[in-house]
């Protein structure tokens, strides 16, 4: 209670747990109104008009979503992008690296990709996603397969090529690109989006060589980045 004259006050503390609402305020803060003076009034309304949000900042758009949809403020910095980027194609190295030259033509089962054409796989749709997202040429990568998938060096070529078109994509983007939205598969999503599920592909399809691995008892390599 402020008395007057004095400039003492003295509030009582509320219960945890008690709601603070305007019915309970007479309990909270026995505050006797008549010995306030101009001043305290004047203050004590200022600091209710500063912790009321304004009706603008309460506003919700008519079309009841964000202007710019969320993409600008989800979007990953380029830098990590590109750092995302530079880890996926160390794990495909690390997987072309670690298998023995028998094991390119190798198939776990009759009817599916051979080792080396998963990686391929894994490695050369990076640079097309990306491409289709960004609505720009698709990158020219080596299209001797008769080579690289059967050779070990021939194949740590097709992937470092197919992930520096990758990246000089995402480096070369311009924001429209990024933000803007591209569909196909049956999807519709934005730029950046389509690099990130190009970067889940290129991992799920990684994933499908550890059985070509363990087949010949090849221990797979750690996973980037642990």
């Amino acid at each position: 209670m402020l008395e007057g004259g004095t400039g003492r006050c003295e509030t009582t503390v509320t219960p945890p747990g008690t709601a603070a609402t305007l019915t309970h305020l007479p309990r909270i803060l026995h505050v006797s109104m008549r010995p306030f003076t101009t001043p305290v009034l004047v203050a004590l309304a200022t600091l209710v008009t500063a912790a009321t949000p304004t009706r603008a900042q309460q506003a919700i758009p008519q079309s009841g979503k964000d202007p710019m949809g969320g993409a600008a403020a989800q979007m990953p910095s380029r830098a990590v992008l590109l750092e995302d980027i530079e880890r996926s194609r160390q794990n495909i190295l690390k997987y072309v690296a670690i298998a023995p030259d028998s094991m390119l033509a190798y198939r776990i089962v009759p009817g599916v990709r051979t080792y080396a054409e998963q990686l391929e796989h894994a490695a050369g749709s990076t640079a097309m996603i990306a491409a289709m997202a960004f609505k720009a040429p698709r990158p020219a990568l080596p299209t001797d397969t008769a080579t690289y998938r059967r050779s070990k060096s021939a194949l740590t070529a097709y992937v470092n090529a197919s992930y520096d078109a990758f990246a000089a994509l995402v480096r070369n983007a311009t924001d429209a690109q990024l933000l803007g939205e591209a569909e196909f598969f049956g999807n519709r999503k934005t730029g950046w989006r389509w690099i990130a599920t190009s970067l889940e592909h290129a991992t799920w399809t990684l994933g499908q060589t550890v059985p070509y691995l363990r087949a010949h008892r090849v221990t797979p390599p750690q996973y980037l980045p642990f």
